[in-house]
């Protein structure tokens, strides 16, 4: 019977986790949770799923996921001192979903292919809900065989599983998504504040900004936020500013020019120079309510 494991429960990694330790009814597979905090492995153990805070536990698996804050973090746990690619056999897979950079992707697939370890990047798309009901877009890249071997199993925490290439493919995809969604984001966050310095209200504004042909996923998601002066961190502007700077350093080796993703870095620097970095992206408009002296809010906003 195949083993796997799922290192990293935070907030994307608990629901994904959690969709596929169900799988275990099955029969076909065993499952084991992995990760520091024990008040979220007490989760998995109340349901009867085996949990552990020591990733040495899962080096005997099939199959090892990991959904980790970021690059550091990532090469850590699996090229450290004390990394997975130093006990792991010839055959075992890494399975990984944190959002990394593209050249970073590629340099931990090389070192894993020196130990015939294999290594899919498979980064994710979608909010904690989509995590939790299993409807994640899931990106990957790597040998297409592997992907095929563990396809089954990200059937149960996506929606659209998709196989893009080589390694890199996934975080390359993931990239450009990203940056796409913030270039819509830089767009709305300029233009609203000089549409209300103008005369236009800021709610009818928006719904036009949300339904017209002007809309996007970025505009009827994070307007509405706008108008309620809402920017709680969930993707926080500096984390949204560093997936530009991957993608950045790709075009650089690259020598690809971008004029409009170049242009839309400097919308986040400014609003990272003002202190934003740890609001959410659309904090932005803030750099242009103060440059106009306007309020991009509902009527009733105080």
């Amino acid at each position: 019977m195949k083993k796997l494991s799922y290192v990293g429960l935070g907030v994307m990694g608990y629901g994904m986790a959690m969709n596929l330790a169900k799988g275990e009814k099955s029969g076909k597979y065993k499952f084991l949770a992995v990760d520091r905090d024990e008040h979220v492995l007490q989760k998995f153990k109340e349901k009867g799923y085996q949990s552990t805070n020591d990733i040495g536990e899962a080096t005997d698996s099939d199959y090892i996921f990991l959904c980790l804050p970021n690059l550091e973090i990532v090469k850590d746990v699996v090229l450290g001192e004390n990394g997975l690619i130093h006990k792991l056999k010839p055959g075992q897979v890494i399975v990984d979903f944190s959002t990394i950079s593209y050249l970073g992707a590629i340099e931990i697939a090389e070192k894993c292919k020196e130990k015939n370890i294999e290594f899919l990047d498979c980064p994710i798309s979608g909010q904690q809900s989509k995590s939790l009901d299993g409807t994640l877009s899931i990106m990957c890249g790597g040998k297409e065989e592997v992907f095929n071997q563990v396809k089954s199993y990200l059937d149960c925490m996506g929606s659209q599983v998709l196989y893009m290439g080589d390694n890199g493919a996934g975080q390359l995809t993931k990239m450009i998504n990203n940056c796409a969604l913030n270039i819509c984001v830089a767009s709305f966050s300029e233009l609203m504040p000089v549409g209300v310095k103008l005369g236009l209200n800021p709610e009818k504004l928006g719904d036009v900004l949300m339904t017209a042909t002007g809309s996007s996923f970025a505009s009827q998601t994070l307007i509405p936020k706008v108008l309620e002066g809402n920017f709680e961190h969930g993707f926080s502007l500096g984390r949204a500013y560093k997936d530009m700077e991957s993608m950045f350093e790709v075009l650089t080796k690259s020598e690809i020019p971008l004029p409009t993703l170049s242009g839309t870095m400097q919308s986040y620097q400014m609003a990272l120079q003002k202190g934003y970095r740890d609001e959410y992206k659309h904090a932005m408009v803030k750099v242009y309510e103060e440059l106009l002296d306007v309020k991009v809010r509902k009527a009733n906003y105080n």
